[in-house]
């Protein structure tokens, strides 16, 4: 796995790379056994520390998780333990997704324009730490796969990103789904009904 590691405004010594890296790659590879690359950021504000982990297990799927705490240690342990609970989650959609692929029904879907009335998620009771600049990371080429909307809305939510591009299964053109600020996935179609599109 490629693994990278730096600080934002703050010294990251030898001893905690070496630490963070075992652990992560520890953790990984407990669901996927050959990850792609990560990347890991360490920032301080006030007296807490934050960390971000970015993870690719392959080329296609990105995860990300955050958190804070009083040492660089305590922020990373939480930080990974969110990671791992997502890579979790994802491992069992995979296999609930092969075996149950045949018993998934189609629903007509005939607007230009849908909204997925979705409950709003959980929001998290930790908020998130404003900083000055944001962190940008550009580590892959971005693949625009084939899906249905369903997969794409399991991609979006696994993956913990807020739009997702893709052609749709049905007719090959492109669709974008996106979280609203209500809480609710908006989908955009341009092609519209021309050929009901069926998620």
């Amino acid at each position: 796995m490629n693994f990278k590691i730096f600080g934002k405004q703050v010294k990251v010594g030898e001893t905690f790379s070496k630490y963070a890296e075992l652990n992560l790659l520890e953790s990984i590879q407990k669901y996927f056994p050959n990850p792609i690359s990560s990347i890991i950021s360490v920032s301080k504000n006030n007296k807490l520390f934050h960390i971000i982990i970015v993870l690719h297990i392959n080329k296609k799927m990105e995860f990300t998780a955050q958190s804070s705490g009083q040492t660089a240690k305590l922020a990373f342990s939480e930080t990974l333990e969110k990671l791992s609970k997502q890579l979790r989650r994802y491992k069992r959609k995979i296999k609930n997704y092969k075996n149950n692929e045949n018993n998934n029904k189609a629903n007509s879907l005939k607007a230009h324009f849908h909204i997925i009335n979705e409950p709003p998620t959980s929001i998290s009771k930790q908020k998130e730490t404003n900083y000055e600049e944001p962190l940008i990371f550009a580590e892959l080429d971005t693949e625009i796969e084939e899906l249905t909307v369903i997969d794409a809305l399991e991609k979006m939510k696994m993956g913990n990103i807020s739009a997702l591009m893709f052609r749709n299964k049905k007719h090959s053109g492109l669709n974008m789904v996106y979280k609203r600020d209500d809480g609710l996935i908006g989908w955009v179609d341009p092609r519209g009904n021309r050929n009901l599109a069926k998620i």
